[in-house]
């Protein structure tokens, strides 16, 4: 059972890119609400996975080292991600006063 933990993070996160994928073609599709719950989902996975890589790749005793440099540049992306999918959450959607006959 020695490395199922890594086996499994790397299978799955070849998943995130579907999702990612999907998150953006909602909002396209004027579906912002649920493109952005699933790019909150997108976020909070690629965030952890980044930081746990981030934190781990300074291990100098490590047999194979991981280059800070992604793992850094990824936790950025998906900090703006979520804040970006919790700023549409939380914004008040627009209604158009509609008058009949149009304004004078």
């Amino acid at each position: 059972m020695d490395g199922v933990p890594g086996e499994v993070v790397r299978g799955l996160w070849v998943g995130l890119i579907p999702l990612a994928v999907c998150a953006m073609a909602l909002w396209v599709m004027r579906f912002p609400r649920i493109g952005a719950c699933l790019a909150l989902i997108f976020g909070t996975i690629t965030g952890t996975v980044a930081a746990l890589a981030a934190v781990q790749g300074g291990d100098g005793a490590a047999l194979v080292g991981i280059s800070s440099t992604g793992p850094v540049v990824s936790l950025g992306g998906a900090v703006l991600g979520i804040a970006g999918a919790i700023t549409v959450l939380t914004a008040k959607t627009r209604t158009a006063n509609s008058s009949p006959g149009g304004s004078p």
